[in-house]
């Protein structure tokens, strides 16, 4: 698992070999003065799609209900759209007057192996209720869609590569669903966000294998 501060277009350079990219990135309509950008978000997008390599079979972008789908026209050629996924909130939200309560993601290039449970490619994620905690970032993503996406768009051994990883949310979904990823935020406090809840999951996960394979022969002889 590599968490890296820095700029996707710098660090997508090195020699980075990754079979997904599943990404938030910046929204075209973000209110400004949201990001500190030297570039617009169609551009800078395009920008990081194209330092892929070519073993990258798949990207999915993730928008909000009211982010204007003409950008997606940054993604390459080289990767044909496949379908739209719809990751539905429990409680519909309204942005002015606009009844929202849903996030899309838009999935381009070769969907995952087909296997028993996994023939068709579904189009509605799981309906989740929002984070209760505050968080610093103003666009935080539900752990359970992205562990969701993560799930359908990525197979076992591969990995995953979110260039605007902000607080970490699809790693940490990487992680818990055991595929390696490669999460790159250049904001730094997000980027330390996101150092910790890895730290505190990889801790945690550790902590309960430990207690699940220990078997003391004192207590098994009592």
């Amino acid at each position: 698992m590599d968490l890296i501060c820095g700029d996707s277009r710098t660090v997508l350079q090195w020699d980075w070999r990754y079979d997904a990219i599943i990404t938030d990135p910046v929204w075209p309509n973000a209110p400004e003065g949201m990001f500190d950008l030297d570039t617009d978000p169609s551009t800078l997008l395009r920008q990081v799609l194209d330092l892929a390599p070519d073993m990258c079979k798949r990207v999915v972008i993730v928008m909000r209900y009211d982010s204007d789908p003409r950008f997606l026209q940054a993604v390459p050629a080289r990767w044909p759209f496949f379908r739209v996924v719809c990751l539905p909130y429990a409680v519909p939200g309204y942005n002015g007057r606009k009844l929202g309560g849903y996030e899309y993601a838009y999935c381009f290039g070769e969907p995952v192996g087909s296997a028993p449970g996994r023939r068709v490619v579904p189009g509605m994620g799981p309906s989740v209720t929002r984070p209760t905690e505050k968080s610093e970032h103003p666009c935080p993503r539900n752990i359970k869609h992205m562990r969701w996406l993560v799930n359908w768009w990525s197979d076992e051994g591969e990995m995953v590569c979110d260039p605007f990883m902000g607080i970490g949310t699809i790693p940490l979904a990487c992680a818990q669903l055991g595929r390696e990823a490669i999460g790159i935020e250049l904001v730094e406090a997000y980027y330390r966000t996101a150092r910790a809840s890895m730290q505190e999951y990889q801790d945690n996960a550790t902590l309960f294998e430990f207690a699940k394979t220990y078997q003391s022969p004192e207590l098994m002889e009592g």
